[in-house]
């Protein structure tokens, strides 16, 4: 015996002996056959119903703190952002960023308020009209 037969031999464990028989060896002792995507989906699953979700207010100060924003938009929370303490560069980098993480997650981004904007997951939705909706509709665009 090899070294290399001796390795599997200790990790597949040791080889079949001569009384080794096959599971089906004619058709009279042929074993049904399952379908193993049929017995998937007949599986019963059982869900919590009982869902929560975050909701994480945001205020950077500047650029360096949206990674941390960036983390909680990946772990599928909602980002209550203001951007009030910001100077103007900052926050279109900010919102450069946060569309590109929010694009990736599926997620939306709706304004609420002047420099203020909630970013929901796909599964969260949205109620009632936003302020850029609402500022579109009473003639003013950007």
């Amino acid at each position: 015996m090899s070294v290399l037969d001796s390795i599997k031999n200790f990790l597949i464990g040791e080889e079949e002996g001569e009384d080794y028989e096959p599971l089906v060896d004619d058709e009279e002792n042929a074993v049904e056959t399952v379908d193993v995507a049929q017995e998937r989906r007949n599986r019963e699953f059982k869900f919590n119903t009982t869902a929560t979700v975050q909701i994480v207010l945001s205020r950077p100060t500047d650029f360096s703190e949206v990674k941390s924003i960036g983390d909680d938009l990946n772990n599928q929370k909602t980002v209550l952002l203001n951007l009030e303490q910001v100077k103007a560069e900052d926050a279109k980098r900010i919102m450069d960023f946060l569309s590109g993480v929010a694009y990736a997650n599926g997620a939306t981004i709706k304004m609420t308020a002047t420099k203020t904007f909630v970013i929901m997951p796909k599964n969260v939705g949205f109620s009632g009209i936003d302020l850029m909706s609402e500022i579109e509709n009473s003639g003013y665009s950007f």
